[in-house]
């Protein structure tokens, strides 16, 4: 990947996920069927873990950029990976409502 495209995703990953961690960005948690979806989740809880999960990949693509590796490049797949296996996990573990 170009190097500046790393640093836009990383500075907009971490903007992002800072919005949605202090409940600010929830313009960003549209789209879908966000009806049923909200009657299905907690939307806070929801916001809060994309929050940690962007800042998270924000942190691992601004790493990444300064790796040429494919040994790193690997790395930063299965983090990205482990990341959203988490958050889906998260999703349906933690937030969804009783």
């Amino acid at each position: 990947m170009n190097s500046t495209f790393d640093f836009i995703l990383t500075v907009g990953s971490i903007v992002i996920g800072i919005l949605l961690l202090t409940g600010h960005g929830s313009i960003f948690m549209g789209g879908g069927n966000s009806k049923k979806r909200s009657s299905m989740y907690d939307e806070k809880k929801m916001e809060k873990a994309s929050g940690v999960a962007l800042i998270l990949v924000g942190i691992a693509t601004g790493i990444d950029s300064f790796t040429t590796g494919v040994a790193a490049k690997i790395g930063y797949t299965i983090v990205l990976v482990a990341i959203f296996t988490v958050l889906v996990i998260y999703y349906q573990k933690k937030c969804k409502k009783k």
